[in-house]
């Protein structure tokens, strides 16, 4: 009986293999074909970055962009050496310049504390504090370059899969963070300086991934050329518009303007008397370009031309001020609301203008 039962056992063995032998020629390959790719589909799911997964970066300031705080510089996209161009194919950039420049208004507002926050979750791999905010002349300038302190105050957060972002030009001794802190997305890291190469107030934020200088409008490599998109990796909600040029500031003043006090924080007057000694509208803009038509007027309570001033922009420059207006001596002026307007005219451009009121008692 034992022997009639092993029998059986066999003869099922055999015609279940039968069965299934066809199924199993079938899976064999791919089973084998799924045991090569297991270590690369690990690899993949431990660096996300390497898988295909775009970085999304939060804006890495404590203002608001447009109103008190404004995009000026954008990575150079050009190569070619002694070009520039930025992802637009637009001049707002320098020649190799290799992150985005977020600038305040002035001095003032410096001094005030603007926090520069983390892009995103990251540890921290480096930093330099204790550069001066000052401005500086020159022979400081050269030796900032020869020292290779371009960058100022900085802090650079590894964020893993080959990705780092860095921050330049914080203000001295405002870095709160330090050499292998863990950092969450937003945390404060500093606040916005004039250290290292700054001609005003600035962060200079700049993308590394994979070795290689990123954009972070579009996700492309600096040397890929502008015109081109990937992806951008600012998170979804950030207002990260491109804007050509911008009317930053303005304002009236009952005397010529003094552009280095405005720089420094000088507010204009909320109102002026019937007796003062000029009347004058001022503009600051950032991103003026050669051969821009701007056009500055100053219109009295009765909207009729009170000064006005047409310029033809005669050299590319990062930022700019003008102004219009007229010295009174004895005259009086005329109670009421002064209405001051700017205009920038730009081949290929929708014109751009500004707008500002004054009351006079």
């Amino acid at each position: 009986m034992p022997c009639f039962t092993k029998f059986l056992q066999l003869c099922q063995t055999k015609i279940l293999a039968g069965f299934f032998a066809p199924f199993l020629a079938y899976i064999k390959p791919m089973f084998k074909a799924l045991l090569a790719i297991l270590p690369i589909l690990t690899f993949l799911a431990a660096n996300p970055a390497k898988a295909g997964e775009s970085p999304q970066f939060i804006f890495p300031l404590a203002c608001t962009l447009g109103e008190d705080c404004w995009a000026i510089h954008y990575v150079d996209t050009d190569p070619s050496e002694g070009a520039a161009k930025d992802f637009k194919c637009g001049p707002r950039t320098n020649d190799t310049h290799k992150g985005t420049d977020f600038a305040l208004r002035s001095l003032a507002e410096m001094r005030e504390g603007v926090d520069v926050l983390a892009a995103k979750e990251g540890k921290v791999a480096r930093l330099r504090n204790g550069e001066t905010d000052t401005p500086k002349t020159n022979a400081e300038l050269e030796a900032i370059k020869s020292q290779q302190k371009e960058c100022g105050n900085a802090v650079l957060l590894d964020h893993g899969s080959g990705l780092q972002t860095i921050y330049c030009h914080l203000k001295k001794d405002s870095i709160t963070v330090k050499r292998g802190d863990a950092l969450s997305a937003g945390q404060k890291i500093g606040q916005v300086g004039h250290s290292g190469l700054a001609e005003f107030p600035h962060l200079h934020f700049g993308v590394v991934w994979e070795g290689g200088v990123v954009d972070p409008y579009t996700g492309m490599l600096n040397t890929d050329g502008c015109g081109k998109v990937k992806q951008s990796l600012w998170a979804i909600g950030q207002p990260m518009s491109y804007k050509p040029v911008i009317f930053y500031d303005g304002g009236f003043l009952g005397k010529v303007p003094d552009f280095e006090a405005i720089k420094n924080g000088e507010e204009p007057p909320p109102t002026l008397n019937t007796a003062s000694p000029a009347l004058v509208f001022w503009i600051g803009l950032y991103g003026v370009q050669e051969g821009d038509a701007i056009e500055v007027i100053i219109r009295d309570p009765d909207g009729k031309m009170f000064a006005n001033r047409g310029i033809t922009q005669e050299k590319t420059h990062t930022r700019q001020f003008y102004y219009t207006g007229r010295k009174l001596g004895n005259r009086i002026l005329i109670p009421g609301t002064y209405t001051g307007t700017a205009s920038l005219k730009r081949e290929g451009l929708e014109e751009i203008t500004i707008e500002k009121e004054i009351t006079i008692n």
